[in-house]
């Protein structure tokens, strides 16, 4: 070996000492580049891979997994949700294996986003979904990995607006479950087969389902059967199985507590005098028009149903209770008219007996010697006035009162007793999602 030969041979070696990154890194995407262009010389997109266990006949089993991002906007009155995730599908592709090319240290896997339209992918699609989009900003939110034994997997961001039919019986105290199903549209079970991720099926990301203002994501299930049976074949399906509480403390400060002060103001109409007819029917059109009011304003944010809720039941008690009060005191008075028209008559009669007896008597005057007796009248305490409203009457337009202010209090406390206790089985019976099915 000369001295020239040893030079050059020791300045090569002396490269490979300083770069080896670089010229690693040069010979991997040059790898790579020959690896992909080999798989997609004769690769047919149009021809769904053959089966994994090397059988001529099978379905492709895809394996899905999906990454929950957000869940937002459950609307009840058209009755759908928004969600945004990841969804992503794994299967078998033999065609596109390059473990056994013989290409020197192949790479763990190839991420091609760009060869998506030159690749075989399942043809999902989502019967539930109403409107939806793909993230575009600032490229295509999507990847393609190809694995040494041709392994693929397909990942992409994607918002959905998904429909979900509620059940609003027991609103708002009820559960909502709403189903995401995932189903070929295409391939019958005889060519594609879909199954969950059997480590991680559904996957969260932190804080998803604590940010919404009227519900609690409760639990997600995946285990329902949801084949589709059509004329044209059975197609196999996927369901996600999303179990959503609404918050019950929100319609207690808006909607029941103004609905029970509303009831306990109409009770006040039963301690004002029966002769004050001004302000009793005043105040019991005013409480009744603002249950109508409430009641309106509550209806407007529901979807017309043909069945009964249990809001309607309350705000139809409470509305019962308001214009009781109103048709209690239109019967007092109608009972104190009646009698007072009794009077009146017994009045005129002993007045004629009077004039009459006068006419008889004799002329004679006898002397009335005048009263020289000074009475006082004792002045009212609190006591006694306190007394005077809780002492029975014997005037029955007035004991009609006195048993309002009792019963009536008493009747609306038994039925929030019955109400309460009832809503309260109910939703426990209605908290699983086999209750909700």
């Amino acid at each position: 070996m000369t001295l020239i030969s040893y030079f050059i041979i020791h300045h090569q070696l002396l490269l490979l000492l300083m770069f080896p990154v670089g010229i690693h890194g040069e010979y991997s995407m040059r790898s790579e580049q020959e690896i992909l262009n080999t798989l997609l010389k004769n690769y047919d997109m149009r021809v769904r891979p053959p089966p994994a266990n090397a059988s001529t006949e099978g379905p492709v089993n895809v394996r899905v997994n999906i990454m929950i991002r957000m869940l937002s906007k459950i609307d009840v009155v058209n009755m759908e949700y928004s969600i945004q995730l990841t969804f992503r599908e794994q299967w078998i592709d033999s065609r596109l294996a390059y473990e056994h090319l013989g290409f020197y240290n192949p790479p763990a896997f190839l991420t091609v986003p760009h060869v998506k339209k030159s690749l075989w992918i399942p043809d999902t699609f989502f019967p539930t979904e109403k409107a939806a989009h793909r993230h575009l900003i600032d490229t295509e939110n999507m990847f393609l990995r190809i694995h040494p034994d041709g392994k693929v997997l397909y990942s992409s961001r994607i918002s959905l607006i998904s429909s979900c039919p509620m059940r609003l019986q027991l609103y708002p105290l009820d559960y909502q479950s709403c189903n995401f199903d995932l189903v070929s549209y295409a391939h019958t079970m005889n060519d594609i087969m879909y199954e969950w991720d059997p480590e991680k099926p559904i996957q969260q990301k932190p804080g998803v389902g604590l940010d919404l203002p009227n519900f609690v994501l409760e639990n997600i299930t995946t285990n329902a059967d949801c084949t589709s049976h059509t004329n044209t074949g059975s197609y196999g399906c996927l369901r996600m199985n999303l179990l959503l509480k609404r918050q019950f403390s929100y319609y207690l400060v808006q909607l029941y507590a103004p609905t029970t002060m509303i009831v306990i103001v109409s009770w006040v109409s039963f301690w004002i005098d029966l002769h004050s007819t001004a302000g009793r029917v005043a105040l019991g059109v005013t409480t009744l028009l603002t249950m109508t009011t409430m009641q309106s304003a509550i209806n407007a944010k529901l979807p017309p149903v043909s069945y009964v809720k249990v809001v309607d039941v309350w705000l139809g008690a409470c509305q019962t209770f308001v214009f009781g009060a109103l048709l209690e005191y239109a019967f007092v008075s109608y009972q104190d008219s009646a009698r007072q028209n009794d009077r009146s008559r017994e009045k005129a009669a002993r007045k004629a007996q009077k004039r009459r007896e006068k006419l008889e008597m004799v002329d004679a005057e006898v002397y009335q010697p005048p009263c020289t007796c000074h009475t006082f009248e004792a002045r009212e305490t609190f006591r006694d006035r306190l007394r005077r409203y809780f002492t029975k009457p014997d005037y029955l337009p007035a004991k009609i009162d006195y048993y309002a202010r009792f019963m009536v209090p008493l009747a609306f406390l038994a039925f929030n007793i019955i109400y309460w206790v009832s809503c309260l089985i109910m939703s426990a019976n209605a908290s699983t999602p086999e209750s909700l099915l």
